[in-house]
């Protein structure tokens, strides 16, 4: 038997703007009876289909459901909803992998309700399946994929986020707290008339419903994201909240009413996988209709390569930038910077960035870098002793950027020192 093909659109199970507890049928119609388990990931076809699997043969391994459910995004699932919901049951021992075998309860095709004595199934509450989702431990599914694959083929690792988005008008703003799928870290999305915030919280729904951040008044509209699976840490959700602010400082229907937010040290493969996230953000609120309407879809997605007002006007290679040229060297490498008129500094491609920074260096050293990778900003130097810097990029002080390129706070404005006019640095940076 081959699966139908699951719901798309406002009833997909991983539609991340669909309500998650929902169950739809012909033409979005609520479908509800006590002996369906309410989840996000089983429609009514779905329960069945698992069922009669099992009932074939009174029994049936994980790996063998799975196979039979091909076009499901979340086939593991499923079963374990139903396992939560004591449909079924898992009659091996040990770890939980493709072979583990399911069955009905002590063989009962009522699924361990006794319709002689119970008129009805107890019903799978969307408070209980979300609860049992949240605290139920992950499960690898890769690992059982990987299991069944031929000899010789490998899976190839990609990135375990996913979003979840929760969506609802401003006045509700206290029940974010009681939903537990946001009781974890992530990140949220204030909109009033033209007017943005974006934060993160620990818990982010305490935090929608505890904060005060517009002022003047309440949001019409609230967006909180998390991941699918609670893979965000804290510090991905700080480094994710300044990742979205980029992201939303692009949007030419909304003015940001808070300034930069400090982001996290972050490595760089895990800004990437913070990046694509908030990517599938973005795209989620464009079909959603909420943000992020106006240009192509990929201008969208592919986010700033800098915040506001920080990338230099392009710059021919035999230009001398404005204001005077000043030189750090440090720990074997140089940095060339102009200090200009009003104060702020211009960073000048071709300065070379030390790779690590110490642990007395800002959040925003360490972020600064990863995101600069992402964009191109930044290269790696052949020789693997620093990266290269490709754009000019400004500073608001010459501390500012002595902390960058360093990664440390011990290069402040008195390590910098100017290049006279016919200094050979100063005509090197002309050719």
């Amino acid at each position: 038997m081959k699966a139908n093909a699951t719901h798309s659109g406002p009833a997909a199970a991983r539609n991340p703007i669909s309500p998650a507890n929902d169950v739809l049928g012909l033409n979005g119609a609520d479908l509800v009876h006590p002996g369906l388990v309410n989840h996000p990931t089983l429609s009514p076809s779905i329960q069945v289909q698992i069922l009669s699997i099992v009932d074939a043969t009174g029994s049936a391994s994980i790996g063998d459901i799975v196979a039979e459910l091909p076009g499901h995004t979340d086939p593991v699932g499923a079963i374990f909803a139903l396992i939560a919901a004591d449909v079924l049951v898992v009659v091996t021992a040990g770890i939980i992998d493709a072979h583990s075998i399911v069955a009905r309860p002590d063989g009962d095709p009522n699924g361990g309700f006794n319709s002689e004595d119970d008129e009805t199934p107890p019903a799978t509450s969307p408070d209980t399946a979300a609860g049992s989702a949240k605290d139920a431990p992950p499960i690898d599914v890769s690992a059982l994929a990987e299991a069944s694959l031929p000899p010789d083929l490998l899976l190839v690792p990609s990135s375990p986020l996913k979003p979840r988005i929760v969506m609802g008008p401003g006045r509700r703003r206290a029940a974010f707290k009681h939903v537990p799928i946001l009781q974890q870290a992530g990140v949220y999305i204030f909109l009033r008339a033209h007017s943005v915030y974006v934060g993160f919280g620990t818990d982010v729904g305490a935090r929608i419903a505890a904060g005060r951040q517009m002022p003047d008044g309440t949001p019409n509209v609230i967006i909180a994201i998390t991941d699918m699976q609670d893979g965000l840490s804290d510090e991905d959700a700080r480094a994710l909240e300044r990742i979205l602010w980029s992201y939303v400082s692009s949007d030419e229907d909304f003015s940001l009413i808070n300034g930069v937010p400090d982001g996290a040290p972050i490595d760089p493969d895990r800004y990437d996988q913070l990046a694509l996230f908030a990517s599938e953000v973005v795209l989620a609120l464009r079909q959603a209709g909420l943000m992020f309407l106006h240009g192509s879809v990929r201008e969208r997605l592919a986010s700033p390569r800098a915040e506001p007002e920080r990338l230099g006007a392009p710059r021919r290679i035999d230009d001398l930038p404005e204001g005077r040229v000043m030189e750090l060297n440090y720990c074997g490498l140089t940095a060339l910077a102009a200090e200009r008129d009003d104060g702020t500094w211009l960073l000048l491609r071709g300065s070379d960035v030390r790779i690590e920074t110490v642990n007395s260096a800002s959040a925003s050293a360490s972020f600064q870098r990863a995101a600069w990778l992402h964009a191109g900003l930044l290269e790696e130097a052949r020789d693997g002793s620093c990266y290269v810097l490709k754009r000019d990029i400004s500073f608001s002080s010459g501390s500012a950027v002595g902390h960058f390129v360093s990664g440390s706070r011990g290069f402040g404005l008195s390590s910098w020192r100017a290049i006279e006019p016919g200094d050979d640095e100063l005509a090197e940076l002309a050719c």
